[in-house]
């Protein structure tokens, strides 16, 4: 019975990824976050900040509206050699490496769960195939996340830095995972990932300034741009009415922040690290519904938890999958307290 209701799951996941995904490409150009990417990376061959200037003017082969820049400069800097190739060409070369690094988290999450659920959760997912599509770098956040974790329980806290300050580098949410080496004093971990960030920075001056990483870290946290589809609670009440909208994310984002701090004092690192993935989709303020690619490193560390987080995982990743919208800031704050508090699920298996 249970395989047969897991292969019903399959195929329904299947059904609805190739309707939303025919779907997509009518409305949707090929690597349409890409464009920014490559966009912002000839920006900052022209000495420019990204944030700062119509992406359009140095993309115009791009014949669409290009997204803003949302990032530090570290991936515009990244990808300068693609912003000296014609821009089919850089598009090309960039989604074969989205693809190659989809492929790769299927190989890094089998490290944490079957070889059977890292495939199935990663390839039956529709956020993967929606950030496929748009060219996005969550699935190299989601293996940068994975290898810190799995570096972090192996106690390879270097090795752990060094992924977390890369992942942090490139989108800002992953530098939250960093509490989990603060919380549990190691230190050699949080160098790690001190000196990577410097020399990063420092070397990259050259090519760039203070001020361009200054505004491009904080951009994305600052800004108060808001729409409908956009699915952290932090975006959802930027919506509602009055005060809600000013107050309300500020004080969500506050007492999460605060109960993930103190929580992850009494539970174990890859608890720790689940609440550190989960955390910033609920309270960053730019998340869509592909962002939840980021959270399978959260989810694989349900599963191998015991049965009652099994079934939560997989009820969380069918419902973003096959639902979406409310469902998913909902499902996945009912994961964040199972990880806060996991004696909610019992013991280990």
């Amino acid at each position: 019975m249970r395989l047969v209701a897991m292969s019903a799951l399959l195929v329904l996941s299947c059904v609805h990824i190739v309707l939303v995904m025919r779907y997509a490409v009518t409305v949707i150009p090929l690597g349409g976050d890409a464009r920014s990417y490559i966009a912002a990376a000839r920006v900052l061959r022209e000495g420019q900040n990204p944030v700062e200037v119509q992406l359009e003017r140095f993309l115009p082969e791009a014949e669409a509206e290009i997204p803003v820049y949302l990032y530090p400069p570290f991936l515009a800097l990244l990808l300068l050699p693609l912003a000296q190739l014609p821009y089919p060409t850089a598009l090309a070369l960039w989604m074969i490496l989205v693809g190659v690094t989809t492929l790769v988290l299927i190989i890094v999450l089998q490290r944490l769960v079957p070889w059977y659920v890292a495939f199935c959760g990663v390839l039956f997912f529709l956020p993967t195939w929606q950030s496929l599509w748009l060219g996005q770098i969550n699935a190299l956040i989601a293996v940068l996340l994975t290898l810190a974790l799995l570096a972090c329980l192996q106690h390879q806290d270097v090795r752990a830095g060094v992924a977390l300050a890369i992942g942090a580098l490139l989108k800002i949410t992953p530098g939250l995972s960093l509490l989990v080496l603060a919380v549990h004093q190691r230190w050699r971990g949080l160098v790690a990932a001190a000196v990577t960030g410097l020399i990063v920075v420092v070397g990259s001056l050259l090519l760039t300034t203070i001020d361009v990483w200054y505004t491009g870290s904080l951009y994305a946290a600052t800004s108060t741009w808001t729409s409908p589809l956009l699915l952290s609670w932090t975006a959802i009440l930027r919506q509602q009415p009055g005060s809600v909208a000013t107050v309300g994310p500020l004080v969500v984002t506050a007492i999460m922040l605060l109960v993930s701090l103190l929580r992850m004092r009494q539970i174990s690192p890859a608890m720790g690290f689940a609440v550190s993935i989960i955390l910033p989709l609920l309270i960053a303020g730019v998340v869509w519904h592909y962002s939840a690619v980021t959270v399978l490193p959260a989810l694989a560390v349900l599963w191998q938890h015991n049965g009652r987080a099994r079934l939560l995982a997989l009820v969380t990743w069918a419902m973003i999958s096959l639902i979406g919208g409310v469902f998913q800031p909902i499902m996945l704050t009912l994961c964040w307290l199972v990880c806060c508090w996991p004696e909610l699920l019992g013991s280990e298996a």
